[in-house]
C-alpha cells in the first residue's frame, strides 16, 4: 500500500472525531483522551489488517495530528477518499474498516454522552451521518455493540 493511502486510512479516526466534535483540529483535550481511548479500544477488539492500521494510527499521535492539521480535507472530502481506498481494497479490509470507524465514533459518543454510558440523540444523529459517508448498510448493527 502507499504512504499516501495509508496516511488516508489512518486519518479516518481523525475525520470521525472531527465530524463527531464539530471542530477540525482545536480538540478539546478531555474528548481528544476519550477518542484515543476509543481507538484503542476498537483496535484490540478488530481483527488484522484492522488492528495494525489502527494500532499505527495510535502509535504517533501528535505526528499524526500534526500531518492530519496540514492535509485540509474536510471530513465530508475526507471519508469519501476513505470509502473509495477501501473500495478499491476490497475485503476483509473494506468492511472491517468501515465498521471500526464506526465504532470509534460509538465509544467517543458514549464517552461524551451522559456518565460516560450512554450516546445522546444528537450524536446518535451524527452517527447515522457518519454510517451514511462510509456507506454502511447498517449502522444500528455497529452501534448497539
Amino acid at each position: 500500500m502507499r504512504t499516501v493511502d495509508q496516511r488516508t486510512l489512518q486519518f479516518g479516526p481523525l475525520w470521525v472525531l472531527s465530524a463527531m466534535s464539530g471542530t477540525y483540529t482545536r480538540f478539546d483535550e478531555f474528548e481528544l483522551a476519550a477518542f484515543w481511548d476509543s481507538v484503542v479500544e476498537v483496535a484490540l477488539r478488530s481483527p488484522e489488517p484492522v488492528r495494525g492500521i489502527l494500532t499505527s494510527t495510535a502509535a504517533d499521535r501528535p505526528g499524526l495530528l500534526l500531518d492530519f492539521g496540514l492535509d485540509g480535507r474536510p471530513v465530508v472530502s475526507g471519508l469519501s477518499h476513505v470509502v473509495e481506498l477501501l473500495d478499491r481494497i476490497g475485503p476483509p479490509l473494506d468492511r472491517a474498516y468501515r465498521s471500526a470507524l464506526l465504532s470509534i465514533g460509538a465509544g467517543l459518543a458514549r464517552a461524551r454522552g451522559p456518565f460516560g454510558r450512554r450516546i445522546t440523540e444528537d450524536d446518535s444523529q451524527k452517527l447515522l451521518l457518519l454510517g451514511a459517508l462510509l456507506e454502511i448498510e447498517e449502522p444500528d448493527g455497529v452501534l448497539t455493540r
